[in-house]
């Protein structure tokens, strides 16, 4: 504690002025060898060539000294080497007044502030209040409580939490000192002389009053029931100091003993200023004099022997003082600027708690080394060198492949060894021909000429690099900088792009599919409701944004907004954390199902609002009734079937789950909801002779102007072939799954390429185990799916999940090779024409051979990877699926898309045939990170093409288009759209 003598206008020519400092000298103890601590270490603080120190203590929590000055500064000190930590201010002018530690940091008060800041020297917050005029001390009440005192008639009660305060007036001449000995009992020391105990658990009175010194009070502090006091008294030529410590027992004074009963005096070599208990001692105390003379106290035995030594404070007055916890350090502080440390004689590494944790430092700045310049032994190479800011490299700076590792090429093998070798198992046996020396280089040695031809190999097998336009763009909007990426040179179409700065933008490219759909704008551009987060609302506003902006890149935030609150999303894995897609993620099955889902959800919000306009309507006075709108009535004559329109009906929309017509996974491959497309497990299949709907339900069935552009309708018949039941029901589902059960799995071509890979899905069917109530027990079941209804816009999700299925798109179908493991046989299969099982080596009546199969192959088909521009989809009255390339020739005699000769005795003819054509193509670009880009044809008049990443739009080639036989191509969603649809 500081004592202001002349805040208190009190007499001080009993002090030596600085005139006479120089004549008058104190005169000072010489230490004696008893002296119990000796100096560790003194430091000038931070400004004390202009200030003095005002405040120090000990850090509670950490190996800290903390300090302040008259300046309103504040410094740390790390360890007995007092090694400075951090310094910063909290004030302009105000000194420093007191400092105490708590977990988060340190609280400073200065004459009118209270002032928060972590021990690194970030300041957190600064309290100030009308009632805090001319505070003086700091006590902790809790970890949440603070009280302040002052030179004013009131303390201030602080709740940390709710930085709010409450006065307690008191009647003292201030509170310039507060101390506790460990109890609820608070030692409240006035400048006046006056000692009040309060309790901290009422807002009350003082419990007891006394006057400790007739003039003033210099320092009090407390430990247990004792109470001991310094100051001075009054005399005729004004205060002088008492060259004693006055000790009270606490317990004495709440009785009717007298003062002269509960207090005795200890006599010290120079008058005390300031007064601290020792902690780790029972009745030990540390005296201050100005002067710099330290005694160690016995207080319950005022005769014994005391420690004396000396400060040296420079000539200057000694003014504050700290004792650590552990008592293993005291700290000093003088006017002159400087921080004295003190230690017991034979501990040269005091601790000052018990337990603290470790301090917080900066990160050290790696140095380089210092070495003579005639040390001819140095490795000048251990330095490293300084990054180069053009993005260049050092020469020295080989690349990685220079450090793999790489085996010696053998020699190969003399032909006239293979020539004389017999076989025994799977050992050969063979004569040496004695062409080789003994101990010859088994290996050949890389020659000059060697290595020329290997680099030319090399380089036709690498891989071919992503071109700029497909990478993701990373744009980082920063007001002080400029971007990294010129927003303007990305897109010169005038067509508006999208902002990839939120998270789950992964979906910017299906956005800008659907908004590039007419059907689907239009749709939903002339939905309204009242619903708060509905998607199909968000994304109307989104199109009318686009549709306004002028070529302006816009943000789909409330359509994200509200795409995070729907629980469907969240519970199929759509939703990705707000740092952003991580690499791990497979974008290719995240955008699959995120096209199911929309679709499904937009469906059933838009039957939701048409329920409640019904709902409104039955309300109000009947109205006219009114014919299907064009649409609708356009739709269903895509379909073939507008005078059939009341007879066809489905039971159930299929969107989510396993599907029901996937191939025989032999590898145990993981359910990927991207690729399935049908109702999940567990449903109950309607009877296949009553599935037909009553009229009341035929009434009551609804259809969306979204399931009436994508469903595709299908019934599936299950047939159990040991008691020949069978079981059918009806499904829609808005998007086909690619199905590559007829794959080989050892060169991932498929027999028939794309075209028959949409033929089988369509239409699918295989062989399952599967539960008949006939024969009350898991029997082979044959499912076979037979499609009755086409769409105006056919959806196509491309899989290639797995690694089999990404074969098909790297090699195409460019031979039909025969399995090695399933040769050509003669034997008939035992199921016949009935086998559903993709790539039965068995011989089948109705299937080609594999030598008919590679005649078969088109040209197209034999080069790499080429999506058709357009399919042409004949259906068949019997539910089969035929479908051809728009230039392509009849199917042969052998083909599975030609009909047989026994289906047309069975007058099979068709029901509908739609022409379709290529409109757009999500694909996943295999990049580090990955990306996901739309080939989208926009509708103009030139029907042009345009790739879509994200704020980047540029034209692509046709050809570009429909090419995906490179390795960082992955195709993920097709739409293909037919004639009506698309005007």
């Amino acid at each position: 504690m500081e004592y202001h003598y002349t805040d208190l206008c009190m007499p001080t020519e009993h002090l030596l002025s600085d005139p006479f400092s120089t004549d008058f000298a104190p005169s000072y103890l010489m230490p004696s060898h008893e002296a119990e601590y000796e100096v560790r270490s003194s430091v000038l603080v931070d400004g004390g060539d202009r200030f003095g120190v005002s405040a120090v203590v000990f850090d509670k929590f950490e190996e800290l000294i903390w300090m302040g000055n008259q300046g309103g500064h504040v410094t740390s000190y790390y360890g007995p080497g007092m090694q400075k930590y951090t310094s910063f201010q909290i004030h302009e002018s105000e000194e420093v007044r007191d400092i105490i530690t708590v977990d988060e940091g340190i609280y400073a008060l200065t004459k009118t502030t209270l002032r928060h800041q972590i021990r690194r020297g970030i300041p957190k917050r600064t309290y100030k209040s009308q009632n805090m005029t001319d505070m003086q001390c700091l006590y902790q009440v809790s970890s949440t409580k603070l009280m302040m005192g002052g030179h004013q008639a009131k303390l201030i009660d602080l709740d940390l939490n709710r930085m709010a305060e409450t006065v307690i007036p008191i009647n003292e001449e201030g509170c310039a000192v507060l101390r506790s000995g460990g109890g609820t009992l608070v030692a409240c020391g006035s400048a006046s002389g006056m000692v009040a105990l309060r309790d901290i658990r009422t807002k009350g009175g003082a419990e007891h009053k006394f006057r400790a010194h007739t003039a003033c009070l210099s320092d009090l502090d407390m430990q247990g029931d004792l109470l001991i006091t310094c100051g001075f008294t009054q005399s005729v030529g004004g205060a002088v100091a008492e060259p004693y410590v006055v000790v009270w027992d606490v317990r004495c004074l709440r009785g009717n003993n007298s003062k002269t009963e509960s207090a005795w005096s200890i006599q010290t070599a120079s008058p005390p200023l300031l007064l601290h208990f020792l902690p780790a001692f029972s009745g030990r105390a540390v005296a201050l004099s100005g002067d710099g003379h330290v005694a160690l106290l016995h207080v319950n035995a005022p005769n014994e022997q005391q420690s004396v030594f000396q400060v040296n404070t420079q000539s200057s007055l000694c003014s504050v003082m700290d004792v650590s916890a552990t008592s293993q350090a005291l700290v000093f502080g003088d006017q002159a600027g400087h921080l004295h440390l003190f230690s017991p004689q034979h501990n040269h590494e005091p601790v000052f708690n018990n337990f603290s944790r470790a301090t917080e430092f900066a990160d050290q700045v790696a140095s380089l080394p210092f070495v003579s310049f005639n040390d001819s032994t140095f490795q000048f190479s251990s330095v490293p060198l300084p990054p180069l800011t053009t993005g260049t490299k050092w020469f020295n700076e080989l690349p990685d492949s220079f450090f793999n590792k790489v085996y010696r090429k053998p020699k190969p093998i003399d032909p006239e060894v293979l020539k004389t070798m017999k076989m025994q198992g799977p050992i050969g046996y063979a004569p040496n021909p004695r062409t080789f020396r003994r101990n010859q280089m088994p290996y050949i040695e890389d020659s000059l000429e060697d290595l020329q031809p290997a680099k030319q190999n090399d380089s036709k097998l690498t891989n071919q690099p992503i071109p700029k336009q497909y990478q993701k763009i990373d744009i980082r909007f920063n007001k002080h900088n400029p971007n990294d990426v010129d927003i303007e040179n990305c897109n010169k179409t005038g067509l508006p792009g999208l902002e990839a700065t939120l998270p789950n933008s992964y979906c910017n490219s299906m956005i800008q599919v659907l908004y590039y759909t007419p059907p689907v704008k239009s749709t939903l551009l002339a939905h309204t409701c009242a619903k708060e987060f509905c998607l199909s609302c968000e994304l109307g506003f989104l199109f009318r944004m686009l549709d306004t902006s002028g070529g302006a890149p816009c943000q789909a935030t409330n359509f994200l907004r509200a795409f995070r609150t729907v629980p469907e999303a969240a519970a199929l894995g759509l939703i990705l954390p707000d740092r952003g897609p991580d690499s791990r993620v497979d974008l290719v099955a995240l955008i699959q199902s995120w096209n199911r889902f929309i679709l499904h959800q937009i469906h059933y919000e838009i039957l939701e609002t048409r329920k409640k306009e019904k709902a409104l309507l039955a309300n109000s006075p009947p109205k006219v009734a009114r014919m299907p709108s064009l649409n609708m009535k356009k739709a269903l004559h895509l379909q073939g079937v507008a005078a059939q329109y009341d007879e066809f009906q489905y039971t159930e929309l299929e969107f989510l789950g396993p599907t029901e017509f996937d191939e025989d996974r032999d590898d145990r491959e993981e359910w990927n909801p991207a690729r399935d497309d049908v109702a999940p497990d567990g449903e109950q299949i309607q009877n296949h002779e009553n599935h037909e709907l009553s009229t009341n339900q035929q009434a009551d069935r609804e259809e969306s102007d979204i399931s009436q552009l994508f469903a595709i309708g299908r019934h599936q018949l299950n047939r159990c072939l040991k008691c020949n039941k069978e079981e059918g029901r009806e499904s829609v589902v808005l998007a086909c799954a690619l199905q590559y059960g007829g794959m080989s799995r050892e060169t991932g071509e498929s027999r028939g390429g794309f075209v028959e890979l949409v033929r089988v899905s369509l239409a699918a069917r295989r062989t399952t185990p599967a539960w008949c109530e006939q024969c009350s027990r898991f029997t082979p079941t044959m499912q076979r799916g037979r499609v009755n209804r086409l769409p105006p816009i056919l959806a196509i999700n491309c899989g290639g999940v797995t690694v089999r299925e990404k074969a098909f798109w790297t090699k195409g179908s460019q031979k039909d090779m025969q399995d090695p493991k399933r040769g050509a046989t003669s034997k008939p299969c035992r199921y016949g024409l009935h086998c559903a099982r993709p790539g039965c080596h068995f011989k089948h009546p109705d299937r080609p051979s594999s030598s008919q199969a590679n005649s078969l192959k088109s040209p197209q088909q034999e080069s790499s990877c080429v999506l058709p521009f357009q399919l042409v989809i004949r259906l068949q009255t019997d539910g089969d699926v035929i479908i051809n390339d728009k230039g392509e020739q009849p199917p042969p005699e052998n083909s599975p898309n030609r009909l047989h000769p026994k289906d047309k005795k069975k007058h099979v003819t068709t029901q509908s045939e739609e022409e379709y054509t290529l409109s757009a193509a999500v694909i996943c670009v295999e990049d580090n990170p990955k990306n996901l880009v739309a080939y989208i044809q926009t509708g103009k008049d030139d029907q042009q093409w345009y790739l879509f990443n994200d704020l980047s739009i540029t034209p692509v080639n046709p050809e570009e288009v429909v090419q995906l036989g490179a390795w960082w191509k992955s195709p993920c969603v097709l739409f293909y759209s037919s004639a009506e649809a698309r005007s």
